[in-house]
């Protein structure tokens, strides 16, 4: 047995120190709050691993969730900019045939009598003045009146009776409860969006074939 070889009676190396009981029980105990503390620091460094890791993920969903909304809402404007583009130009280039091309003058004369040139002159002042109107729709607010309580819709908002209840129901709130409102107001956002550009889709098409009668038109 080398000196680097404790004895088999003598696992802690303790040699002439290890025949007293008082001292080997006194080093033991030591031993094991030292090994007790390493385990506890290893749990609470695991522990904050983890709830670091947590909130990094509950992070990353936050920051996704906020880059959805805020998509929609952009969407929901670019919808009420192209709408509002499209009733400005379906009404000025009506306005233009109405004016500019004697159109004004052709509704004194009997259909009979009218030219293609008369004729799609007025088939595209209607479909300009159809497609203005469908792009109006898009841009006004639909207001709904009878929902519950909530967070996002001002509607929803004022159904609580006083600023307090709203403060206090807002205070409440946990960080689930925060995201399942915010996916809501996502999926009604959702909602909103798809209304608009199905309207904006129509006006659109009906625009641009008031265009090519406008254009036939000029061009007879």
């Amino acid at each position: 047995m080398t000196s680097s070889q404790a004895p088999a009676g003598d696992p802690l190396g303790l040699g002439a120190l290890a025949d007293d009981p008082a001292l080997r029980a006194q080093i033991e105990a030591g031993l094991r709050e030292v090994t007790a503390e390493h385990v506890a620091e290893v749990m609470k460094k695991k522990e904050k691993g983890e709830k670091k890791e947590k909130h990094q993920k509950e992070g990353r969903k936050n920051d996704l969730l906020k880059l959805i909304h805020e998509y929609q809402r952009r969407c929901i404007e670019f919808a009420d900019r192209k709408a509002t583009f499209i009733v400005f130009g379906a009404n000025a280039f009506a306005s233009f045939l109405d004016r500019s091309k004697g159109l004004k003058d052709v509704r004194d004369i009997p259909m009979n009598e009218w030219t293609a040139k008369m004729i799609s002159g007025e088939v595209a002042i209607v479909f300009l003045a159809a497609a203005g109107f469908c792009a109006m729709w898009v841009i006004v607010p639909r207001i709904a009146r009878r929902v519950p309580r909530g967070a996002i819709y001002w509607e929803a908002i004022r159904k609580y009776p006083s600023q307090e209840e709203w403060v206090g129901a807002m205070a409440d709130f946990t960080e689930e409860d925060t995201q399942r409102i915010v996916l809501k107001g996502i999926y009604d956002l959702a909602g909103i969006n798809v209304r608009k550009y199905r309207v904006l889709q129509t006006a659109t098409w009906i625009g641009a074939i008031g265009m090519g009668v406008a254009l036939l038109h000029i061009a007879l």
